[in-house]
This record gives C-alpha cells, sequence and structure tokens, in this order.
C-alpha cells in the first residue's frame, strides 16, 4: 500500500460500544466525509435516516446489546447524515450469521446450510467457537482450576478464529470504499485490531490507514496505554496474531481472565461527574487482576464466580492486602 501526503484516508476508530465514547467519536466522525457502522445492513436503515420512523422505532425488532448505546448512537448519526455524511452499515461476518439463523428457522437442514458455499465458513467459525464456549461453561462449576484454564485456552483460540475471519471479510468489503470517499470513518471494536492488517493488504493505490483509539488520551494519562487491555483480550490477541507466549504466560492470562471478568461492571453506566465510568471502571479491574499470580487466581475463582462486580472488586482489594 502506498501512502502519500493528501491521498485518501481510512481511520479505524477502535472503541467499545458504550455511551461515553459517543462524544469522542461523533468529534472524529465529524471530520470525515463517509462512515461506516460495525453492523449488517438493515432493510429500514435507509427509512430512519431519511427520517420516515425514530431511532426508537428501527429497534423495536433488533436484538442489541447495549439498548442505550444503540439508541444514543443511531440519534449521533442521523445528526451526521443531516450535515452531509455518508453512512454506511458493513460487517459481513454478521450478515452471513444472520442468514444462517434465517435459513435453519425456516426448516432448512443443518447439513445443507453448513455447507453453502457463501456461508461455510462463517458456519464453521461460529460452530466451534459456540463449541469451546459450551466446554468452558460446563467446565467453570465441575472441573478443577487448571482444567477450567485449559477450557478458556480453548475458547480464546477458536474466539481469536473467528475474529480473524470476521476482520478478513470485513476488510474485503471495505476495501472498495478506499478511493470513494477522500476522507473514511470505520467503526470498530477494541478487539478487531486484525481489521488493520487485513486492510493493508487489501487496499490498493494511495491510501492512508490511520488506527485511532477514540478514549486513547484518558487511557494513557492513567495507565501510559492507549486502551485498558485485559488479560482475556490480550490472550486472544496473541492467539488472533500467532504471537508466541510461553505455557506459563499463556496460563496465567487465562487465569486472571478469569478473575477480571468478575470484576466488572456489566450494566451500561451514563456519563456524569465522570465522563468515562466503563473505562474507570476497566483501569481499575486490570489494576486488580495484573496483581494475581497463577496461584492467586486458584484461591480467588471459587470463592468469586458468582459474585457480583462490587463485592469481587472487595474480595480482590482484601485478598491482595492481606497477601
Amino acid at each position: 500500500m502506498l501512502v502519500v501526503e493528501n491521498s485518501p484516508l481510512i481511520t479505524i476508530g477502535f472503541a467499545s460500544h458504550r455511551p461515553e465514547v459517543l462524544p469522542f467519536i461523533e468529534a472524529e466522525m465529524s471530520r470525515h466525509d463517509a462512515l461506516v457502522m460495525e453492523e449488517a445492513p438493515e432493510e429500514d436503515f435507509q427509512s430512519f435516516l431519511a427520517g420516515d420512523i425514530s431511532a426508537t422505532e428501527y429497534l423495536a425488532d433488533k436484538d442489541v446489546e447495549f439498548p442505550e448505546f444503540s439508541l444514543r448512537q443511531l440519534d449521533m448519526v442521523k445528526g451526521l447524515y443531516n450535515q452531509g455524511k455518508a453512512i454506511r452499515q458493513v460487517e459481513p461476518y454478521q450478515e452471513k450469521l444472520i442468514r444462517i439463523h434465517e435459513l435453519l428457522a425456516a426448516g432448512h437442514p443443518r447439513t445443507e446450510v453448513e455447507n453453502r458455499p457463501e456461508l461455510k465458513e462463517v458456519y464453521a467459525a461460529e460452530s466451534a467457537a459456540s463449541q469451546f464456549l459450551l466446554r468452558f461453561y460446563k467446565a467453570a462449576h465441575t472441573a478443577p482450576f487448571a482444567g477450567v484454564v485449559e477450557t478458556v485456552k480453548e475458547f480464546a483460540r477458536a474466539d481469536a478464529a473467528r475474529f480473524r475471519l470476521r476482520d478478513r471479510l470485513r476488510a474485503e468489503a471495505l476495501a472498495p470504499f478506499s478511493q470513494q470517499f477522500p476522507r473514511l470513518y470505520v467503526e470498530a471494536g477494541y478487539i478487531h485490531l486484525f481489521l488493520i492488517k487485513a486492510l493493508t493488504r487489501l487496499v490498493s493505490g494511495p491510501v492512508r490507514l490511520r488506527p485511532r483509539f477514540v478514549l486513547a488520551p484518558r487511557s494513557f494519562s492513567a495507565i501510559g496505554k492507549p486502551r485498558p487491555l485485559g488479560p482475556g483480550d490480550l490472550l486472544t490477541l496473541h492467539y488472533i496474531f500467532a504471537s508466541p507466549l510461553s505455557e506459563e504466560k499463556e496460563n496465567l492470562l487465562a487465569a486472571r481472565s478469569l478473575i477480571h471478568i468478575q470484576l466488572l461492571d456489566k450494566s451500561e453506566m451514563a456519563p456524569g461527574a465522570d465522563p468515562t465510568p466503563h473505562l474507570t471502571d476497566e483501569i481499575r479491574a486490570l489494576r486488580l487482576s495484573s496483581r494475581l499470580a497463577f496461584e492467586d487466581c486458584v484461591t480467588l475463582y471459587p470463592q468469586m464466580r458468582k459474585a457480583p462486580p462490587e463485592k469481587a472488586v472487595a474480595m480482590v482489594k482484601r485478598f491482595l492486602a492481606t497477601n
């Protein structure tokens, strides 16, 4: 990929799907000509942008993981559209996954669906990840800790393969946009770093590719890193990029991830006195989990695997203060 001054720009904006990121994302998006959302195309999206239906009506028949974020994001996107920004929905993996579920729900035989050429890769990747996630859930309540750690690693490897495929498919769909808009903003979740590598391989001509961690300034000021990368994400990223790790380090990251996930607030926290409450929560969890040795996790896991976040945080703090 040739890069020259004033060539078309693609900014990949890495952020979580939390309400707190929206003002920062909007500031970035406003400096671009076109925005690519990280979601499968919906038939009624253009009706929403045109003002024919409201954001609430648009979301009514959709299963969204973060409803408050989704509602506020739509209001933000509508405003940018009214300013003349081009808006696109591009997420081929999710689009194919939806098609798989539609075919199965319509009564198509599973073997037929899983062997359709256009769906085969996604079906296999999703099936493998689901299988290993189920294995983890079963082990989490019955297996010795070392066995639980092995299932965490197995799932992380399958998840990594799924992310590589997802990012490759998205890069293939995004590449043609590189010459259509002078400045293109691509929305991406934090874990989708492979998208940079995939796009670099596919984009032709003089294009500038710029990764941007949306909350990096606030994260850098707190921990000196562009984002608080938890042990589970770190393990998955090592697998995504085939970056070698010792078995001891793999086991430690997997063990810490079992504790780390219990420390995080799962609710949608609204910005207030703290403009980035989820980032603050992630930094707190990282600071606690990164101090734990493998044997510490062995001790803590049975005690806190069903504890709510506030209780889990108190338990780890108490453990670290006395050990």
